[in-house]
């Protein structure tokens, strides 16, 4: 693939974000072609971590790049603005016939969710406004394969698209104050897991034994930007044998 080709057509836009972090922004409105965009991000994100050293972390959210770098490390460069020197060399590479090696396909996560009403607290009222079945809910959201754009609002809490016209509803007007923790939810044409106990507005349809989130370094959130995430029914006997594995 070749970086040239694959963003030339984008706006990228460069800012400071304080004194250690510059933010790349592409300037393209939210829309259907969202997935697109966030595949680039994440292509650009393995590009820029094989590339440039002194950047610490690399923050990909729906259309931005956020970069924390280390100052110390770019001055040894002999440069002297971080941001000119990342939009120049950015310009440089896509003029030039630059080969950049594919980030890859990453595997699809299979995520359990017991669909059980004691979990689904909102599954009959959605049935109800959507005018379908509990049952045409959970096939609906089962049998679409999610595209996690970015993470966010909480460690660990992947937002993922897009879900099906037939089941999208708008969050609550007023959150509730908790939510526990593995509960998914639809949120419009998004859905996620709530990673820990939290308050939140989304519309509640099942939980999810599986831990989403550990403040362990070794392990940290089940999911990254770019993923794949497919999930399936599972009863509530399986579940509780599940929780307590």
């Amino acid at each position: 693939m070749q970086l040239n080709s694959t963003f030339k057509d984008l706006p990228l836009q460069f800012n400071y974000l304080g004194d250690h972090a510059i933010v790349i922004s592409i300037n393209t409105p939210i829309s259907s072609e969202s997935i697109q965009i966030v595949k680039k991000v994440v292509t650009l994100c393995a590009f820029i971590k094989k590339t440039h050293q002194w950047i610490k972390e690399i923050i990909p959210a729906y259309q931005t790049i956020t970069l924390v770098y280390d100052i110390h490390s770019f001055y040894q460069l002999e440069q002297t603005d971080p941001l000119i020197f990342i939009k120049n060399s950015f310009q440089s590479m896509m003029k030039e016939n630059f080969l950049e090696t594919e980030a890859g396909e990453n595997k699809v996560i299979k995520i359990p969710v017991c669909y059980d009403e004691i979990f689904g607290i909102d599954l009959a009222s959605m049935a109800t406004l959507k005018n379908i079945t509990k049952e045409e809910i959970i096939e609906s959201h089962t049998h679409e394969i999610y595209n996690v754009f970015c993470l966010g609002f909480m460690p660990g809490f992947a937002y993922m698209g897009n879900v099906n016209e037939k089941i999208q509803v708008a969050r609550h007007l007023a959150p509730r104050p908790k939510v526990f923790a593995g509960s998914v939810g639809i949120a419009g044409v998004q859905t996620g897991i709530y990673p820990t106990n939290s308050p939140g507005g989304w519309q509640i349809i099942g939980r999810t034994p599986l831990k989403i989130f550990d403040p362990h370094p070794e392990t940290l959130a089940l999911f990254k930007a770019g993923d794949q995430v497919q999930f399936y029914s599972i009863n509530r006997a399986t579940y509780d044998q599940m929780i307590q594995s």
